[in-house]
């Protein structure tokens, strides 16, 4: 299915609601049975306040800072040693990060991940409480699945998204990795999981992260759903350019359905 086939599968009012899940725009409340989790899940008040808080300018972020890890490690395709890391935070009620990785993705793993000349980073940027809990489900997953998960919330952003979360929707997403009911039950609403994702995405926000998806390319920042053809000259330019090598960043960690211990 492609991305051009979305708006009207899922109507007008709803592909509305997709684009505004990129800037905070929507709050999307919690169901009645599930905890609420709404330290990630920032809705409305989060753009206005994303917006005082960015710089003036834009500015150059660090490679070093960028390579710092959250608490629950990064995820990252592609080889480590590749001398341009691009970052991307996404949500993944957002129709923007959904079209990124449905078109411009293919190209760039063709062009360059494949070829060991670029890594992407993966880091979670939730808005709204669907964004905030299938963050936290998709970190809580079987870490071996993490790439087919993002890609399969992505692409049926149709049958989950609303207005609330939808259990029963995200589950038929993401049962092909085996995972029981019961404890995806328990994995959408880990505490300790949904905490070590409020420090990546403040941490996003003191990048001057406002929305989805946004991107640094050795530190050069991008927004929206970019075009392999917007992105190519920006890596070309850091290939010519490479940033200073940074510490290898340490495997991502296993993080379950349970408590913490």
């Amino acid at each position: 299915m492609t991305f051009s086939n979305v708006a009207r599968l899922v109507g007008a009012a709803s592909f509305a609601a997709l684009l505004a899940s990129c800037t905070g725009g929507v709050s999307l409340p919690a169901m009645p049975s599930m905890p609420s989790l709404p330290s990630l899940s920032l809705g409305s008040d989060e753009s206005a306040q994303a917006d005082a808080d960015k710089p003036k300018s834009e500015k150059l972020i660090s490679a070093a800072d960028l390579a710092e890890p959250g608490p629950l490690g990064d995820q990252v395709i592609g080889k480590a040693t590749a001398p341009v890391t691009i970052v991307e935070y996404l949500s993944f009620t957002c129709a923007n990060s959904a079209k990124f990785h449905a078109e411009t993705l293919p190209k760039l793993k063709k062009a360059y991940i494949d070829k060991g000349k670029v890594k992407l980073v993966l880091r979670d940027y939730p808005i709204g409480k669907a964004a905030a809990a299938t963050a936290v489900l998709s970190r809580c997953l079987p870490q071996k699945d993490y790439s087919k998960v993002v890609e399969k919330l992505l692409s049926t952003q149709q049958t989950w998204v609303a207005q609330e979360v939808k259990p029963d929707d995200i589950y038929n997403a993401v049962k092909f990795t085996g995972i029981k009911r019961d404890k995806f039950d328990e994995c959408l609403t880990n505490q300790s999981i949904n905490d070590a994702l409020v420090l990546v995405k403040q941490r996003g926000r003191s990048f001057g992260v406002s929305g989805t998806p946004t991107f640094f390319v050795n530190g050069k920042k991008m927004a929206g759903a970019v075009s392999f053809e917007e992105l190519q000259p920006v890596i070309e330019a850091a290939l010519a350019n490479p940033a200073a090598p940074t510490a290898q960043q340490p495997q991502p960690q296993q993080h379950g359905s349970g408590n913490p211990a």
